[in-house]
């Protein structure tokens, strides 16, 4: 085999080294190769070798074995310690080990080692580099590390993921490497085992990912680029679960009852009135209703008209733009001959929430989507069995923005989402939950 430059840099690096790469460019054989060469010089040493599953880890022996018998096969331990799926022993007692670790690390507790190698490092969790590290705490041991890139954060959160912490490189404890599938297509050195036909084959083969692929996707899988693309706030399964409530066949006058509304755009999109009662700290859906195309005076009527059947104790519209206002307008000036004395209440997307001590939390949108997670994956509330709901939550998404100060922000966003926001609006009823009196009369 001949190497690339970049290969043999990983094989002369002393010391930390991570391998951001492209697929298929042959990074996980070059660290089998220089497994292989660590073993032979370093006589009674340890690699401790972590993947994500069984099979890699399985492969990562089966190519380091290959190395031995081409290059040195008579240093192979076949007698006592013979080669296994998971272990190579070499004559001089240094050996290799390697492990599939999922999310936890705790495979590898017990072990010592001199070199921790890990496959796929970006899809290690922080939990596991904790579990994982302490492997080299009394050997003065290295780190191995490759991997396509994934998030440069973990999950929905501002914390940095260990991989992408580690490719920055901001404390100068590793040798970074970097290289794409694009440039091994092009320019690799035509050898033996890598001819022109496939080359031909490998630049054909990137063009038709370029067409199959997000452009996301493939600057991730062949480019090696970081993108934390767009994804999906709340989980098929989570809105599922919490799809549990039916209509109720009576209403009862002592609920307390909030609704939620999503002004629509006459002529562009659906509005959204969303009705939750509480019960102890819990919400439960008890309608959902969606009007298209129609004027802000129908739209106020609908909502009157909801509040008299449901008896509406606070009302929570949106009040952005001219129709939301107009609608908030009519509300407010019609409010004192409803059914009962519902409170209502503008609610502004934009707006700057600010805590307790003046410090800036962000904008209400993303405020009301984090809370209306929370109490999903709590269990705290209970949406209508209907497929509308499904589908608008499935439609929110979410991505992390960095401004010209190089603050992140979180970005919530989608295309069909009038459903989610009138919930979310909807969920500012808990707010009011302490008001909610029941006076008790006892005989004396």
């Amino acid at each position: 085999m001949k190497y690339d430059k970049w290969q043999q840099k990983v094989l002369d690096t002393k010391g930390n080294v991570l391998l951001n790469k492209g697929r298929q460019i042959g990074g996980t054989e070059i660290f089998a190769h220089k497994a292989g060469e660590y073993l032979r010089n370093n006589p009674g040493h340890q690699i401790i070798c972590v993947s994500d599953t069984l099979d890699q880890a399985e492969n990562i022996i089966n190519m380091v074995l290959r190395y031995f018998n081409e290059k040195c096969s008579n240093s192979i331990n076949r007698e006592k310690h013979k080669p296994t799926k998971t272990r190579v022993w070499l004559l001089n007692e240094a050996h290799i080990i390697s492990r599939p670790v999922g999310d936890t690390g705790d495979a590898i507790r017990s072990f010592t080692g001199n070199i921790l190698y890990v496959d796929e490092a970006a899809l290690m969790p922080r939990n596991f580099w904790v579990a994982a590290l302490a492997v080299l705490f009394s050997t003065g041991g290295k780190i191995w590390a490759s991997s396509t890139p994934r998030s440069k954060f973990e999950g929905k959160a501002n914390k940095k993921t260990y991989y992408y912490e580690a490719y920055l490189n901001l404390r100068k404890r590793w040798t970074v490497i970097e290289q794409t599938s694009e440039w091994v297509a092009n320019n690799r050195e035509i050898c033996a085992t890598w001819t022109a036909e496939q080359k031909k084959e490998a630049i054909e083969f990137l063009e038709d990912r370029k067409e199959d692929l997000s452009e996301a996707e493939y600057k991730r899988e062949y480019l090696a680029e970081f993108t934390d693309e767009n994804q999906q706030w709340f989980a098929d399964s989570l809105i599922r679960s919490r799809m549990v409530g039916q209509r109720p066949t009576a209403i009862e006058k002592d609920w307390f009852v909030g609704m939620g509304n999503d002004i629509a755009r006459k002529g562009l999109d659906p509005g959204s009135y969303e009705v939750f009662r509480l019960s102890g700290d819990r919400l439960i859906q008890i309608e959902n209703q969606i009007s298209k195309d129609q004027p802000i005076t129908t739209t106020a009527d609908q909502i009157m008209g909801l509040d008299d059947k449901y008896y509406i104790d606070h009302n929570f519209i949106d009040d952005e733009g001219s129709l939301g206002k107009g609608v908030l307008d009519i509300l407010l000036k019609e409010q004192k001959n409803w059914a009962r004395d519902t409170k209502t209440h503008g609610i502004s997307n934009s707006t700057m929430v600010v805590d307790e001590f003046g410090k800036e939390k962000g904008i209400k949108k993303t405020e009301m989507h984090v809370k209306l997670l929370s109490l999903m994956e709590k269990g705290k509330i209970d949406l209508l069995d209907d497929e509308s709901i499904f589908q608008s939550l499935k439609s929110v998404q979410y991505v992390y923005d960095t401004d010209s100060k190089g603050k992140r922000h979180l970005k919530i966003f989608g295309n069909d989402t009038h459903i989610c926001e009138g919930i979310t609006r909807a969920t500012e009823l808990l707010k009011y939950k302490d008001l909610n009196l029941i006076i008790h009369s006892i005989k004396i």
